[in-house]
């Protein structure tokens, strides 16, 4: 004798089959949707199929791999981020150097702004929307700049990763650009070029007596000449044949004077 019965449990159908061995009074339980028997008929086959679908701790399980994922993803991507930004300020600030070099060789001095006229545009290329001048630390705010005079120095530098500014002293991204640089190097410049013509105007037979002004005239340069890379007006000793650069400070006498 077989009894058939269906249990349900948790959207699971399993079909139960209650059936003997020939000759024996012991039920046997088996079963599945469609339980087959042997083809003799004396011993049910008994299997189990499982519906589709996920069971509980199943789901728990994908949740919390998924959780453990997206806690390691997010750290991650804040690195590559602060990366990329660390990248871009330190080109943006190699950038900024070299235009204040440029522009302090050309004027004799540093702009009063990165993005005053003459110096943005003309030294250092602004980028698309003036973004070289902003700080990528700094929420749309611009790189913090100064310079001053004694030193003749100027300095830029970014907020960091925390967004503040603690000073340049205590920032990693910063930059100093010292004026006695290219002032030096277009002093020296300028100066070969006097040589050349002191050389040819002596060896004509020409007069050197005078002030700078008037020498300068007589050998044929212009007006430009009349000063040296750091703005300041040359000082010609006619006894001697000296021409004197006050250098960098700016005073004649000190170490620094440059001197032809």
């Amino acid at each position: 004798m077989q009894i058939h019965a269906i249990v349900e449990l948790e959207e699971r159908t399993l079909t139960l089959t209650v059936g003997t061995r020939e000759g024996s009074q012991n039920p046997r339980i088996g079963g599945r949707a469609g339980t087959r028997l042997r083809r003799d008929g004396k011993e049910p086959m008994t299997t189990c199929e499982r519906s589709g679908g996920f069971t509980l701790l199943e789901l728990v399980v994908v949740l919390a791999v998924l959780g453990l994922l997206l806690g390691t993803a997010a750290p991650l991507a804040g690195a590559v981020i602060q990366a990329d930004r660390r990248q871009e300020a330190q080109r943006e600030l190699a950038e900024m150097t070299a235009a204040l070099e440029a522009y302090y060789y050309q004027t004799g001095t540093f702009p009063a702004t990165l993005v005053a006229a003459g110096f943005l545009g003309v030294h250092l290329h602004p980028g698309v929307r003036d973004t070289v001048v902003l700080d990528p630390f700094g929420a749309g705010w611009h790189y913090v700049y100064s310079f001053t005079a004694v030193p003749n120095r100027a300095t830029v530098y970014s907020r960091g990763e925390n967004g503040v500014d603690n000073g340049a002293l205590a920032e990693e991204h910063v930059s100093f650009v010292f004026g006695a640089v290219p002032g030096t190097k277009k002093t020296c410049a300028r100066m070969r070029v006097i040589v050349e013509a002191l050389a040819h105007h002596i060896e004509a037979g020409g007069s050197v007596a005078g002030t700078w002004p008037v020498v300068r005239a007589a050998i044929g340069l212009g007006a430009a000449y009349d000063n040296d890379g750091f703005g300041t007006a040359l000082q010609w000793t006619a006894a001697t044949h000296t021409l004197s650069s006050a250098g960098p400070d700016r005073y004649l006498g000190n170490t620094d004077d440059i001197t032809l």
